[in-house]
Protein backbone atom coordinates (compact mmCIF):
# COMPACT_ATOMS: atom_id res chain seq x y z
CA UNK A 1 0.00 0.00 0.00
CA UNK A 2 1.58 3.28 -1.26
CA UNK A 3 1.72 5.83 1.79
CA UNK A 4 -0.60 9.12 -0.01
CA UNK A 5 0.15 12.69 -0.14
CA UNK A 6 -1.34 15.71 0.89
CA UNK A 7 -1.87 18.50 -1.40
CA UNK A 8 0.05 20.64 0.47
CA UNK A 9 2.87 18.16 -0.05
CA UNK A 10 2.14 18.18 -3.59
CA UNK A 11 2.58 21.43 -3.95
CA UNK A 12 6.17 21.70 -2.12
CA UNK A 13 7.57 18.44 -4.30
CA UNK A 14 6.10 21.01 -7.69
CA UNK A 15 7.43 24.08 -6.45
CA UNK A 16 10.89 22.86 -5.49
CA UNK A 17 11.22 20.92 -8.69
CA UNK A 18 11.04 24.34 -10.37
CA UNK A 19 12.44 26.94 -8.39
CA UNK A 20 15.96 27.12 -7.57
CA UNK A 21 18.39 26.22 -10.46
CA UNK A 22 17.53 29.30 -12.29
CA UNK A 23 16.77 32.07 -9.48
CA UNK A 24 20.20 33.21 -9.10
CA UNK A 25 20.76 33.83 -13.18
CA UNK A 26 17.43 34.01 -14.57
CA UNK A 27 17.31 38.20 -14.39
CA UNK A 28 20.34 38.18 -16.59
CA UNK A 29 19.35 35.66 -19.33
CA UNK A 30 16.35 37.02 -19.37
CA UNK A 31 16.53 40.84 -19.67
CA UNK A 32 19.38 39.56 -22.18
CA UNK A 33 16.90 39.16 -24.96
CA UNK A 34 13.82 41.14 -23.74
CA UNK A 35 15.52 43.84 -22.09
CA UNK A 36 13.01 45.99 -19.92
CA UNK A 37 10.77 43.33 -20.45
CA UNK A 38 12.01 40.86 -18.32
CA UNK A 39 9.22 40.88 -15.92
CA UNK A 40 6.74 40.52 -19.33
CA UNK A 41 8.32 37.69 -20.29
CA UNK A 42 8.22 35.57 -17.25
CA UNK A 43 4.71 36.69 -17.00
CA UNK A 44 4.07 35.08 -20.63
CA UNK A 45 6.44 31.65 -19.70
CA UNK A 46 4.48 31.15 -16.89
CA UNK A 47 1.38 31.35 -19.23
CA UNK A 48 2.79 28.80 -21.49
CA UNK A 49 4.05 26.60 -18.57
CA UNK A 50 0.42 26.58 -17.35
CA UNK A 51 -0.25 24.50 -20.57
CA UNK A 52 2.34 22.49 -19.94
CA UNK A 53 1.24 21.55 -16.06
CA UNK A 54 -2.31 21.03 -17.62
CA UNK A 55 -0.84 18.38 -20.59
CA UNK A 56 1.10 16.63 -17.49
CA UNK A 57 -1.75 16.53 -15.59
CA UNK A 58 -3.77 14.68 -17.83
CA UNK A 59 -1.04 12.41 -18.64
CA UNK A 60 -1.24 11.87 -14.91
CA UNK A 61 -4.86 11.49 -14.13
CA UNK A 62 -5.38 8.40 -16.54
CA UNK A 63 -2.05 6.48 -14.90
CA UNK A 64 -3.88 4.82 -11.91
CA UNK A 65 -1.92 3.23 -9.21
CA UNK A 66 1.33 3.13 -11.69
CA UNK A 67 3.38 6.17 -12.40
CA UNK A 68 3.00 7.41 -15.99
CA UNK A 69 6.75 5.87 -17.18
CA UNK A 70 4.80 1.95 -16.29
CA UNK A 71 2.07 3.03 -17.51
CA UNK A 72 3.43 3.94 -21.36
CA UNK A 73 5.64 0.73 -21.02
CA UNK A 74 1.96 -1.05 -20.46
CA UNK A 75 0.03 0.75 -23.31
CA UNK A 76 2.20 1.36 -25.82
CA UNK A 77 4.55 -1.82 -25.17
CA UNK A 78 8.17 -2.66 -25.43
CA UNK A 79 9.51 -1.50 -28.54
CA UNK A 80 7.49 2.35 -28.51
CA UNK A 81 7.50 2.81 -24.68
CA UNK A 82 11.56 2.41 -24.69
CA UNK A 83 11.69 4.69 -27.78
CA UNK A 84 9.52 7.43 -25.97
CA UNK A 85 11.20 6.89 -22.32
CA UNK A 86 14.99 7.14 -23.97
CA UNK A 87 13.80 10.26 -25.43
CA UNK A 88 13.36 11.32 -22.06
CA UNK A 89 16.21 10.49 -20.20
CA UNK A 90 18.34 11.94 -22.74
CA UNK A 91 16.18 15.14 -21.88
CA UNK A 92 16.25 14.76 -17.96
CA UNK A 93 19.95 13.69 -18.43
CA UNK A 94 20.80 17.10 -20.52
CA UNK A 95 18.49 19.02 -17.78
CA UNK A 96 20.50 17.60 -15.03
CA UNK A 97 24.23 18.16 -16.30
CA UNK A 98 23.03 21.90 -16.68
CA UNK A 99 21.94 22.19 -13.75
CA UNK A 100 24.74 20.79 -12.31
CA UNK A 101 27.36 22.44 -13.97
CA UNK A 102 25.81 26.29 -13.66
CA UNK A 103 25.40 25.05 -9.48
CA UNK A 104 29.11 24.38 -9.75
CA UNK A 105 30.42 27.26 -11.82
CA UNK A 106 29.16 29.90 -9.63
CA UNK A 107 30.09 28.16 -6.19
CA UNK A 108 33.31 28.37 -7.79
CA UNK A 109 33.40 31.76 -8.11
CA UNK A 110 31.11 33.02 -4.94
CA UNK A 111 32.12 30.86 -2.09
CA UNK A 112 34.06 28.00 -2.40
CA UNK A 113 36.96 28.04 -5.24
CA UNK A 114 39.04 25.75 -3.53
CA UNK A 115 36.89 23.01 -2.97
CA UNK A 116 37.58 20.13 -5.64
CA UNK A 117 34.35 19.88 -7.79
CA UNK A 118 34.01 16.34 -7.56
CA UNK A 119 34.06 16.15 -3.97
CA UNK A 120 30.83 18.74 -4.40
CA UNK A 121 29.20 16.61 -7.47
CA UNK A 122 30.12 13.61 -4.95
CA UNK A 123 27.65 15.17 -1.84
CA UNK A 124 24.86 16.57 -4.18
CA UNK A 125 25.03 13.11 -5.92
CA UNK A 126 25.18 11.42 -2.60
CA UNK A 127 22.27 12.76 -0.58
CA UNK A 128 19.92 12.40 -4.20
CA UNK A 129 20.45 8.72 -3.94
CA UNK A 130 19.87 8.20 -0.79
CA UNK A 131 16.23 10.20 -1.20
CA UNK A 132 15.74 8.22 -4.30
CA UNK A 133 15.96 5.31 -2.30
CA UNK A 134 13.67 6.48 0.40
CA UNK A 135 9.94 6.37 0.52
CA UNK A 136 8.51 9.31 -1.49
CA UNK A 137 7.06 10.75 2.09
CA UNK A 138 10.46 11.01 2.77
CA UNK A 139 11.25 14.02 0.31
CA UNK A 140 7.83 15.14 0.45
CA UNK A 141 8.54 16.37 4.50
CA UNK A 142 12.30 17.64 2.88
CA UNK A 143 10.62 19.70 0.30
CA UNK A 144 7.99 21.18 3.00
CA UNK A 145 11.14 22.22 4.44
CA UNK A 146 12.87 23.92 1.60
CA UNK A 147 9.76 26.09 0.65
CA UNK A 148 9.84 27.81 4.12
CA UNK A 149 13.41 29.35 2.64
CA UNK A 150 11.60 30.71 -0.73
CA UNK A 151 10.43 34.10 1.40
CA UNK A 152 14.30 34.94 2.12
CA UNK A 153 14.59 35.86 -1.68
CA UNK A 154 10.83 37.63 -1.80
CA UNK A 155 11.84 40.07 0.95
CA UNK A 156 15.86 40.55 0.12
CA UNK A 157 14.81 41.28 -3.53
CA UNK A 158 12.14 43.59 -2.05
CA UNK A 159 14.77 45.37 0.95
CA UNK A 160 16.75 46.35 -2.41
CA UNK A 161 14.48 48.07 -4.48
CA UNK A 162 15.12 51.09 -1.75
CA UNK A 163 17.72 51.76 -4.06
CA UNK A 164 15.55 51.28 -7.24
CA UNK A 165 15.52 53.97 -10.27
CA UNK A 166 12.10 53.94 -12.15
CA UNK A 167 13.78 55.22 -15.34
CA UNK A 168 15.22 51.56 -15.53
CA UNK A 169 11.64 50.11 -16.43
CA UNK A 170 11.04 52.37 -18.95
CA UNK A 171 9.88 52.28 -21.95
CA UNK A 172 8.87 48.79 -20.96
CA UNK A 173 8.71 47.48 -24.64
CA UNK A 174 11.03 49.48 -26.40
CA UNK A 175 12.61 45.87 -27.82
CA UNK A 176 9.39 44.93 -29.47
CA UNK A 177 6.77 42.32 -29.06
CA UNK A 178 9.23 39.45 -30.54
CA UNK A 179 11.92 39.79 -27.95
CA UNK A 180 9.54 39.64 -25.64
CA UNK A 181 8.02 36.34 -26.67
CA UNK A 182 12.07 35.60 -27.16
CA UNK A 183 12.66 36.07 -23.48
CA UNK A 184 10.01 33.88 -22.29
CA UNK A 185 11.58 30.80 -23.83
CA UNK A 186 14.38 31.63 -21.59
CA UNK A 187 11.78 31.89 -18.49
CA UNK A 188 9.82 28.88 -19.89
CA UNK A 189 13.14 27.25 -19.30
CA UNK A 190 13.58 27.94 -16.00
CA UNK A 191 10.00 26.80 -15.20
CA UNK A 192 10.56 23.53 -16.36
CA UNK A 193 10.11 20.72 -13.48
CA UNK A 194 6.73 19.66 -13.25
CA UNK A 195 7.63 16.96 -14.73
CA UNK A 196 8.26 15.16 -11.59
CA UNK A 197 3.91 14.33 -11.40
CA UNK A 198 4.55 12.38 -13.63
CA UNK A 199 6.23 10.00 -10.39
CA UNK A 200 2.81 10.65 -8.35
CA UNK A 201 -0.21 9.08 -9.46
CA UNK A 202 -0.20 5.97 -7.17
CA UNK A 203 0.34 8.65 -4.49
CA UNK A 204 -1.95 11.22 -5.58
CA UNK A 205 -5.10 9.32 -6.63
CA UNK A 206 -7.30 9.49 -3.50
CA UNK A 207 -7.42 13.58 -3.93
CA UNK A 208 -9.79 15.20 -6.41
CA UNK A 209 -7.90 15.63 -9.85
CA UNK A 210 -9.40 19.06 -9.93
CA UNK A 211 -7.75 19.65 -7.20
CA UNK A 212 -4.50 18.04 -7.67
CA UNK A 213 -4.67 20.29 -11.09
CA UNK A 214 -5.12 23.46 -9.50
CA UNK A 215 -2.99 22.58 -6.68
CA UNK A 216 0.00 21.87 -9.88
CA UNK A 217 -1.19 24.82 -11.21
CA UNK A 218 -0.86 26.95 -7.61
CA UNK A 219 3.28 25.82 -7.53
CA UNK A 220 3.81 26.76 -10.84
CA UNK A 221 2.40 30.42 -10.70
CA UNK A 222 4.14 30.75 -7.48
CA UNK A 223 7.21 30.23 -9.22
CA UNK A 224 6.51 32.76 -12.30
CA UNK A 225 5.67 35.69 -9.67
CA UNK A 226 8.82 34.95 -7.84
CA UNK A 227 10.59 34.63 -10.86
CA UNK A 228 8.93 38.19 -12.20
CA UNK A 229 9.79 40.22 -8.71
CA UNK A 230 13.78 38.92 -8.60
CA UNK A 231 13.19 40.20 -12.87
CA UNK A 232 11.41 43.29 -11.83
CA UNK A 233 13.75 44.12 -8.97
CA UNK A 234 17.62 43.25 -10.48
CA UNK A 235 16.67 45.81 -13.84
CA UNK A 236 15.33 48.49 -10.87
CA UNK A 237 18.45 47.77 -9.48
CA UNK A 238 20.81 47.49 -12.30
CA UNK A 239 19.79 48.88 -15.42
CA UNK A 240 19.89 47.10 -19.01
CA UNK A 241 23.02 48.19 -19.56
CA UNK A 242 24.59 46.75 -16.46
CA UNK A 243 22.57 43.69 -15.83
CA UNK A 244 24.00 42.19 -19.54
CA UNK A 245 27.09 42.20 -17.52
CA UNK A 246 26.29 40.59 -14.50
CA UNK A 247 25.37 36.72 -14.74
CA UNK A 248 24.53 36.80 -11.32
CA UNK A 249 22.00 40.02 -10.86
CA UNK A 250 20.30 38.17 -7.38
CA UNK A 251 23.91 37.92 -5.87
CA UNK A 252 25.33 41.09 -6.46
CA UNK A 253 21.86 42.42 -4.84
CA UNK A 254 22.13 40.10 -1.78
CA UNK A 255 26.01 41.85 -1.73
CA UNK A 256 25.39 45.01 -1.21
CA UNK A 257 22.95 44.33 1.39
CA UNK A 258 25.20 45.35 4.62
CA UNK A 259 23.74 45.43 8.51
CA UNK A 260 25.69 45.48 11.54
CA UNK A 261 25.36 42.00 12.53
CA UNK A 262 26.00 40.33 8.84
CA UNK A 263 28.55 41.76 5.99
CA UNK A 264 27.78 39.09 3.29
CA UNK A 265 24.04 38.28 2.88
CA UNK A 266 25.08 36.81 -0.74
CA UNK A 267 27.02 33.94 1.01
CA UNK A 268 23.59 33.01 3.20
CA UNK A 269 22.00 33.06 -0.23
CA UNK A 270 24.34 31.08 -1.85
CA UNK A 271 23.80 28.41 1.15
CA UNK A 272 20.25 28.29 0.79
CA UNK A 273 20.37 27.89 -2.87
CA UNK A 274 22.08 24.78 -2.14
CA UNK A 275 18.90 23.59 -0.79
CA UNK A 276 16.49 24.04 -4.17
CA UNK A 277 19.64 22.73 -6.41
CA UNK A 278 19.12 19.48 -4.64
CA UNK A 279 15.69 19.35 -4.76
CA UNK A 280 15.43 20.55 -8.74
CA UNK A 281 18.37 17.95 -9.22
CA UNK A 282 16.71 15.14 -6.88
CA UNK A 283 13.38 15.75 -9.53
CA UNK A 284 15.53 15.03 -12.77
CA UNK A 285 17.50 12.51 -11.11
CA UNK A 286 14.08 10.28 -10.24
CA UNK A 287 12.53 11.03 -13.69
CA UNK A 288 15.91 9.35 -14.78
CA UNK A 289 15.94 6.58 -12.86
CA UNK A 290 12.14 5.81 -12.85
CA UNK A 291 12.12 5.93 -16.85
CA UNK A 292 15.07 3.37 -16.43
CA UNK A 293 13.26 1.38 -14.07
CA UNK A 294 10.13 1.02 -16.27
CA UNK A 295 12.17 0.10 -19.09
CA UNK A 296 13.92 -2.84 -16.91
CA UNK A 297 10.11 -3.82 -16.18
CA UNK A 298 11.33 -3.49 -12.74
CA UNK A 299 8.45 -3.71 -10.10
CA UNK A 300 9.59 -0.95 -7.97
CA UNK A 301 8.82 2.51 -9.29
CA UNK A 302 13.16 3.25 -8.46
CA UNK A 303 14.83 0.13 -8.33
CA UNK A 304 18.22 0.18 -5.89
CA UNK A 305 20.08 -1.22 -9.04
CA UNK A 306 19.13 1.36 -11.28
CA UNK A 307 19.79 3.82 -8.75
CA UNK A 308 23.15 3.01 -8.14
CA UNK A 309 23.93 2.19 -12.11
CA UNK A 310 22.61 6.03 -13.08
CA UNK A 311 24.25 7.86 -10.24
CA UNK A 312 27.78 6.42 -10.93
CA UNK A 313 27.58 6.75 -14.62
CA UNK A 314 25.49 10.19 -14.34
CA UNK A 315 28.63 11.32 -11.69
CA UNK A 316 31.35 9.94 -14.30
CA UNK A 317 29.75 11.90 -16.97
CA UNK A 318 29.74 15.01 -14.86
CA UNK A 319 33.11 15.07 -14.16
CA UNK A 320 33.42 16.35 -17.47
CA UNK A 321 32.69 20.47 -17.56
CA UNK A 322 32.48 22.59 -19.85
CA UNK A 323 34.25 26.31 -19.91
CA UNK A 324 31.92 28.91 -19.13
CA UNK A 325 31.94 30.18 -23.07
CA UNK A 326 30.81 26.35 -24.09
CA UNK A 327 28.57 26.41 -21.33
CA UNK A 328 27.02 29.39 -22.25
CA UNK A 329 26.86 28.04 -25.95
CA UNK A 330 24.90 24.85 -24.53
CA UNK A 331 22.84 27.08 -22.31
CA UNK A 332 21.50 29.30 -25.20
CA UNK A 333 20.72 26.46 -27.26
CA UNK A 334 18.81 25.06 -24.17
CA UNK A 335 17.05 27.67 -23.88
CA UNK A 336 15.39 27.62 -27.30
CA UNK A 337 14.93 24.24 -27.72
CA UNK A 338 14.61 22.23 -24.20
CA UNK A 339 11.21 23.86 -23.88
CA UNK A 340 9.66 22.71 -27.33
CA UNK A 341 11.11 19.42 -27.00
CA UNK A 342 9.48 18.86 -23.43
CA UNK A 343 6.26 19.81 -25.11
CA UNK A 344 7.05 17.62 -27.84
CA UNK A 345 7.57 14.80 -26.04
CA UNK A 346 4.48 15.37 -23.22
CA UNK A 347 2.29 16.13 -26.26
CA UNK A 348 3.71 12.89 -27.85
CA UNK A 349 2.98 10.75 -25.44
CA UNK A 350 -0.67 12.08 -24.98
CA UNK A 351 -1.20 11.19 -28.83
CA UNK A 352 0.62 7.66 -28.29
CA UNK A 353 -1.98 6.68 -25.24
CA UNK A 354 -4.99 8.13 -27.07
CA UNK A 355 -3.98 6.09 -30.58
CA UNK A 356 -3.46 2.64 -28.52
CA UNK A 357 -6.82 3.13 -26.66
CA UNK A 358 -8.13 3.66 -30.13
CA UNK A 359 -6.86 0.61 -31.19
CA UNK A 360 -7.99 -1.63 -27.71
CA UNK A 361 -11.37 -0.53 -28.04
CA UNK A 362 -11.56 -1.11 -32.13
CA UNK A 363 -10.04 -4.79 -31.09
CA UNK A 364 -13.26 -5.36 -28.48
CA UNK A 365 -15.81 -3.78 -30.75
CA UNK A 366 -14.52 -6.66 -33.43
CA UNK A 367 -14.41 -9.53 -30.91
Amino acid sequence: MKSKLGLFQLYCIVLQSQFGSAIISIAHAVSEKSGTSGWVSCLLGGVANSLYVYMVWKLVASAGEHNVFQYIMQRLGGFGGRIVLTLTVLLNALILYIILSNWLNTTELWAYPRTPEWFLMLTLFGVCMYLALQPIRVYARFAVFCTLFIPSFIVMSGYMLKDWHPYHLLPVFEMGPLAVLDGAFVALWGLTGAEIILLLPGYINHADKAKVLRTAMYASWTTTVIYAFCVFSSMALFGKEMIHLIREPLLYQMKAISLNVIERFDLIIITIWILFILTSFYSYFMLIVSSISAMLRKRQEVSKAATYVCGTILFAICLYQLTADQMDQLQAITNRFAPLISFGLIASMLFLLWLAGLRNKGGRKSS
